[in-house]
C-alpha cells in the first residue's frame, strides 16, 4: 500500500471552492479546480508516496505499473487489459460542462489510429482521440449534483414543447413531430446543430422569457418541467447564444442527491451542470462536443458517434454492500459509510471523502487516497470512502 496523490485539472468549469474544501485547502483556490484524477491515464498519472516533491522525484502510478504490471495489477487484469482499465476522479463543477458523447471501444480504436496516422498532435486543439479507449462512466453525488443524461423519452420532449409554445421553436423541432421516434430525435438534434448563429438567436430571444416564466413556478406545473427550465435558463446565463441550450430542451435533467449515481455507456448525449461527486470510467479521456464549451467542438463526428434512443430514468442507486453495479467490466465502484470497515484486496484504489477515514489504522484526510497493488497484503478501510476496483478480473 501506497499513498496516491491525485493531480489537479484545471478547467474553466471547475469550482474555486469545492476541491478546496473537501482537502482541507485555503479558499478559494487561484484558478478553478474541475477535476482531481487518481489513476495511471498518461495525460495526469497520480504519483506515489508520503508527500510530494516539487523537484519531481516522485514515481508515478503509471510508471509503477509499467515496471511491474503483474505485481501491481495482477495475472489476470495484466493478461486482459495490459494497463489499469479504470481512472478514479473528483469532479467538482461550477458551471455546466460541454455537451458531449464518448466513443465505443470500436470508435476510438479507429479514431486514434486516423488522427495518428493523419500527424494530429496529441495535445493539439482539434485532436478528438487522445487515446485508443472508450470511457463508460459512473458519477456519484457527494452533493446534490445537477446533470443532462440521455434523450428524455419523446412523450415528455413534445409535451415541454407544448407547453412553452414557442413559434421558431415548434418549426425547429418538426422532425420530432412529424416522426416522435429515435429517427425524430436524431433530426431534430442534426437541425439544431445546422442552425446559424443567427437562428439560434433568434429562437432564444422568443424561448428564454416563456422558459424563465415557467421555471419560476405555476401552479399545476409539473416538477420536472420546472426543473427541466430552470436548468435551460443557467445554461443560457452562462453560454448566451449557444446552441447547447436548445439542444438541452431534448435530454433528462437530474438532481441526483449524495449517494445517488448515473451511468453512461458510449454514445449517449450529456453534460453535468454543477455540483461535486466521484466519478469513475475506463481509462480514457475521450470527449466528442457540440456545445457549451470553448473547447473543440466537432459536430460531425458527435453525430456519428451519438445514440438517439431515449433513456427513461439513468439515476443508479447503489446496491447491497454499497456496490454501484454496471455493464462496464474495467471498474467496481463501492461506497464504505461511517462507520463500516472493510477489507480490500488489490489492485484497488481507496478515496476518502471524511477526515475520519483510516486505513490499517492510519488516518486518511478527506480527498487523499492509497493505491494498493496486488501483491500488497490487504488493507482494513473504515470511515467514508470509495473503492475502486477493476470489475472483471478473468
Amino acid at each position: 500500500m501506497e499513498q496516491l496523490h491525485g493531480i489537479i485539472r484545471n478547467y474553466d468549469w471547475g469550482s474555486k471552492t469545492a476541491l478546496a474544501q473537501l482537502s482541507g485547502r485555503p479558499v478559494p483556490s487561484i484558478e478553478p479546480e474541475a477535476e482531481m484524477w487518481f489513476g495511471a491515464h498518461p495525460g495526469s498519472p497520480s504519483l506515489l508516496g508520503n508527500s510530494v516533491d516539487p523537484s519531481g522525484t516522485n514515481t508515478s502510478l503509471l510508471d509503477a505499473i509499467e515496471a511491474s504490471p503483474r505485481a501491481a495489477l495482477g495475472a489476470n487484469v495484466a493478461e486482459r487489459y495490459g494497463r489499469l482499465p479504470f481512472l478514479l476522479k473528483l469532479l467538482a463543477a461550477d458551471r455546466a460542462l460541454s455537451i458531449q458523447v464518448h466513443p465505443t471501444k470500436q470508435q476510438a480504436e479507429e479514431g486514434f489510429a486516423r488522427e495518428n496516422a493523419e500527424g494530429v498532435p496529441l495535445d493539439a486543439f482539434h485532436r478528438n482521440y487522445k487515446d485508443d479507449n472508450h470511457k463508460p462512466e459512473l458519477l456519484v453525488a457527494l452533493t446534490e449534483f445537477r446533470a443532462m443524461a440521455g434523450f428524455r423519452p419523446i412523450k415528455r420532449t413534445l409535451e415541454l414543447l407544448d407547453t412553452l409554445g414557442v413559434g421558431p421553436l415548434t418549426t425547429a423541432t418538426e422532425a420530432l413531430r412529424n416522426d416522435p421516434t429515435s429517427a425524430g430525435l436524431r433530426a431534430t438534434l442534426e437541425g439544431f446543430f445546422g442552425l446559424e448563429r443567427t437562428e439560434v438567436s433568434s429562437i432564444l430571444d422568443a424561448l428564454l422569457p416563456r422558459a424563465r416564466e415557467i421555471a419560476s413556478g405555476t401552479p399545476g406545473q409539473s416538477k420536472w418541467m420546472e426543473q427541466t427550465l430552470q436548468g435551460v435558463v443557467k445554461i443560457a446565463e452562462q453560454y448566451p447564444g449557444d446552441v447547447g441550450i436548445l439542444v438541452a430542451l431534448l435530454l433528462n435533467h437530474l438532481a441526483l442527491q449524495p449517494g445517488e449515481a448515473i451511468y453512461l455507456d458510449a454514445g449517449q448525449l450529456h453534460a453535468y451542470l454543477d455540483g461535486l461527486g466521484v466519478e469513475i470510467m475506463a481509462n480514457s479521456d475521450n470527449v466528442l462536443r457540440g456545445g457549451l464549451t470553448s473547447k473543440n467542438i466537432d459536430v460531425a463526428e458527435l453525430m456519428n458517434l451519438v445514440t438517439c434512443e431515449p433513456l427513461d430514468d439513468p439515476t443508479l442507486r447503489p446496491a447491497a454492500g454499497g456496490h454501484y453495479i454496471t455493464p462496464a467490466p474495467e471498474f467496481d465502484l463501492q461506497r464504505l459509510d461511517a462507520g463500516a470497515t472493510l477489507a480490500v484486496n488489490g489492485p484497488a484504489i481507496v478515496l476518502s471523502v471524511d477526515d475520519s477515514v483510516k486505513v490499517d489504522g492510519s488516518s486518511l484526510a478527506s480527498a487523499e487516497a492509497v493505491w494498493v497493488g496486488a501483491s500488497d497484503e490487504p488493507v482494513e478501510v473504515a470511515g467514508r470512502a470509495f473503492i475502486a476496483r477493476v470489475g472483471c478480473q478473468s
